[in-house]
């Protein structure tokens, strides 16, 4: 670093004219604003007038010591670096020296007094690559700060994307539940006015307890969509189920799509579980069955075509697999599906988020999910998630 790059104050502090002008002299080209003083209360006065960055002070003065002279600076100005020069070096003064931290401890008359001169521009070097460290530091934490609080708002946004999606699924699910709910419900209401004009106890019960077997069914329907309604951050991570959470996401899709649940095979594993949100886990598989249900909706006319979700255990992670028997989707398109608001579908049956918010909700969760696919031959999503995911 050149001695111009180092730009600074200087108060050079000595009781012996002689001394303190052929110090001065030796600074008087330099690029730092010198000030000689000739006594301590004089440095005193100049530091609080002006601040210090570099003090060079002899140890023994009439009135303010040089050790005394170092304390102030550093009041003055934390960061300042002082050297110390002395006639009458001692072990005590070198001592109370490296406690106060100073740059250098130099024994008048010095033997080559441009080496003052070198040790001075040395600590205002050293002062310079400080105080950039420091700012740099302190860029680094606004950045930080300014990092964490776009990282809560991403997070913000992301919940909200989840479940903005999620609502906008329910009313297609809702459309195919109205139909599941109706039955029973025209059921009950057929019931109800047979129980008004029967006299007979016994016919009544069993009118009853068929009334009773009707809303169960709906009591079923509806908690399968308010559980996948469910908005994920009021939920706490526990230990779910992942076959009952298939096996609920794949009810749900085939009663509002009005797709058999036998025309889902199912290959579950028992004893797989996951540390994650409930709802979280389920919308992954809704969305992955439904896409699978439609496929095979837009591409089968014979009601042939099967949905066949496994799931088991491999030796450091839990898999799952959708596979469907729909028309495929070609290689070229692989790279972009799990992009925001892109879709295969046609204009209006798709938001293009669902398959973006499975990867969202399994990359929380530090798992995976990719595609195999060709057209004419189907699609397959495989799902990976880790035996013990971080908590989220």
């Amino acid at each position: 670093m050149s001695e111009a790059s180092t730009t600074g104050r200087l108060i050079i502090v000595d009781d012996e004219p002689i001394i303190l002008d052929l110090l001065a002299s030796v600074f008087a080209d330099s690029p730092w604003e010198v000030v000689a003083c000739a006594t301590g209360t004089e440095a005193v006065k100049a530091m609080d007038e002006e601040g210090v960055d570099v003090l060079l002070t002899d140890k023994n003065l009439p009135d303010v010591g040089g050790i005394e002279l170092i304390r102030h600076a550093r009041v003055v100005q934390p960061d300042a670096e002082c050297l110390i020069i002395t006639g009458y070096p001692s072990i005590d003064t070198a001592v109370a020296a490296m406690h106060l931290e100073v740059f250098d401890y130099i024994i008048k008359p010095p033997k080559d007094i441009f080496d003052v001169r070198r040790k001075v521009q040395q600590a205002f070097e050293k002062q310079a690559i400080v105080r950039e460290n420091r700012n740099l530091t302190d860029d680094l934490r606004t950045k930080n700060r300014e990092l964490g609080k776009t990282l809560l708002q991403m997070r913000d946004l992301q919940a909200e994307l989840i479940q903005s999606e999620k609502l906008a699924g329910i009313g297609t699910l809702a459309a195919g539940i109205a139909h599941e709910i109706s039955s029973p419900l025209f059921g009950i209401m057929g019931l109800a006015e047979a129980i008004r004009e029967e006299d007979e106890l016994e016919l009544v019960r069993g009118y009853a307890a068929e009334i009773v077997e009707y809303t169960q069914n709906i009591r079923d329907v509806v908690q399968d969509l308010s559980g996948y309604s469910r908005t994920a951050d009021r939920e706490y991570l526990t230990t779910v189920a992942l076959a009952q959470v298939i096996e609920d996401a794949v009810r749900l899709v085939a009663r509002s799509l009005k797709f058999g649940e036998d025309r889902v095979e199912l290959s579950l594993e028992e004893g797989l579980y996951l540390q994650a949100r409930t709802s979280e886990v389920q919308q992954v598989f809704v969305n992955l069955v439904k896409n699978g249900v439609e496929a095979v909706l837009e591409g089968d006319a014979h009601a042939s075509g099967r949905v066949r979700v496994a799931a088991g255990r491999g030796p450091s992670h839990i898999w799952a697999s959708v596979r469907d028997d729909g028309p495929g989707i070609p290689e070229d398109r692989h790279a972009m599906i799990f992009d925001p608001f892109y879709t295969t579908k046609a204009p209006g049956r798709g938001t293009g988020l669902g398959l973006n918010i499975v990867y969202r909700i399994v990359t929380k969760y530090r798992g995976s999910v990719s595609v195999e696919s060709a057209p004419g031959a189907g699609t397959t999503f495989h799902v990976r998630f880790p035996v013990e995911p971080p908590e989220v």
